[in-house]
């Protein structure tokens, strides 16, 4: 068995992405394994790790993105929406039992946050 632990996002604007993640994750990051070039977010069991680096990453608009379960997404959607962060558009249940709505971060990277609320998982 494999079992993901850690994602790692490159960026050159650590300090903005870093204020942006703690905003979503509404947690600060812990940079003391890496000083100001690396700061960790933990996300269950999984770290999302920003990583700086001296040339801007190329985002493709239809990449990989990646997916987080929350407790209430519609109040979720409705603190992003009022901490202005830029909506891809409001939460949408799909046929197979789960609601979510997805977002970019400044670099261009999608997330979406997802809420099992019943149906054909």
């Amino acid at each position: 068995m494999k079992v993901l632990r850690c994602v790692n996002i490159p960026t050159t604007k650590i300090e903005t992405m870093r204020e942006f993640y703690a905003m979503v994750f509404e947690t600060p990051g812990d940079d003391s394994h890496g000083g100001p070039n690396r700061v960790e977010f933990q996300t269950g069991n999984v770290m999302l790790v920003l990583c700086r680096v001296s040339t801007p990453p190329v985002v493709h608009p239809e990449s990989c993105g990646l997916e987080f379960e929350t407790e209430n997404i519609d109040a979720e959607y409705e603190r992003l929406k009022n901490a202005g962060v830029s909506l891809d558009e409001p939460p949408v249940t799909y046929p197979w039992g789960w609601r979510a709505f997805g977002f970019r971060d400044p670099d261009g990277n999608h997330y979406d946050f997802v809420q099992y609320v019943g149906g054909n998982a």
